[in-house]
């Protein structure tokens, strides 16, 4: 099971944490973990090249991990670019756990 962690400051995101395989099927069959290794990394992507917040990524692909954090976390413009696209992220995540409850569990901390 893949266990995803939101971490907020008041209503804000400031970081996810995807740790392990959701075991849906064999690797690279797995369409469950692909769907949430795609959510996640096109918000990195999202982050990394259309704002200017600062944040550090880990990735451990063998583990299925991926950590972001953000950094810059004042109130700018490009927070809230950040904002839309990791909450969008959330949407698309949230949807996933609906339809694969024993595969996906959602937190926030």
């Amino acid at each position: 099971m893949t266990i995803i962690v939101i971490k907020k400051k008041d209503d804000d995101i400031t970081g996810v944490e995807c740790s392990n395989h959701t075991d849906f099927a064999d690797y690279g069959k797995d369409i469950v973990c692909a769907g949430v290794s795609s959510i996640t990394q096109t918000a990195v992507l999202g982050i990394q090249k259309l704002t200017n917040v600062k944040n550090k990524l880990t990735i451990d692909e063998q583990k299925g991990y991926l950590k972001l954090e953000l950094y810059d976390i004042e109130n700018s413009k490009d927070f809230q670019k950040a904002q839309i696209i990791l909450k969008t992220m959330l949407l698309g995540l949230e949807d996933l756990e609906k339809q694969y409850p024993k595969y996906i569990k959602l937190e926030d901390k």
